[in-house]
């Protein structure tokens, strides 16, 4: 598994559509497999209640998954819980979901919020988004040592980059 993390309106989902395409592997949204799990219609909310039991039920969902050889997981390393405060998602988790190697994506805040604005119709504050990406980047580099696994901080739209970094796992 590759897991590709980063803030809502990184890019994510386009940059796994790519890769998956130019790949030929399947990709997965942590996200949509939870509420999938928990029997849930999938919501684009961002203040995410009981962050730790999803995780929960995200290894679920994985474990009954049949996948044979690669595939990539789009994901985050933190999320905001209701009260909006960045909060990282356990160390657990990613020890659980054995990764090979994690991809995170970043990008200029006033471009996130025009995704969210576009998307969303929503306009996250831009020093809370700064701060969730800086966030995100910190604690995937902890996840990525933990685990000892490697890691590309990819700015979104560089894709040859990133293809570069995905030979080189895949080899």
């Amino acid at each position: 598994m590759i897991f590709i993390g980063g803030i809502h309106g990184v890019g994510k989902t386009s940059l796994c559509k790519d890769v998956a395409k130019q790949y030929e592997i399947p990709h997965f949204s942590a996200s949509k497999l939870i509420s999938n799990e928990k029997e849930e219609i999938y919501s684009h909310n961002k203040l995410i209640p009981d962050i730790e039991l999803n995780q929960d039920f995200l290894s679920n969902s994985l474990n009954r998954l049949t996948v044979n050889g690669w595939f990539l997981l789009d994901g985050h390393f933190c999320l905001l819980n209701q009260s909006s405060e960045i909060t990282r998602i356990p160390l657990t988790t990613f020890s659980k979901l054995s990764p090979t190697s994690i991809i995170v994506l970043a990008d200029l805040v006033s471009s996130i919020q025009e995704r969210f604005s576009q998307r969303d119709g929503y306009k996250f504050n831009s020093i809370l988004l700064e701060a969730f990406q800086t966030a995100e980047i910190e604690y995937a580099r902890e996840i990525s040592n933990s685990l000892n696994i490697p890691l590309f901080v990819a700015q979104s739209g560089d894709i040859k980059s990133i293809h570069v970094f995905i030979d080189r796992i895949m080899q």
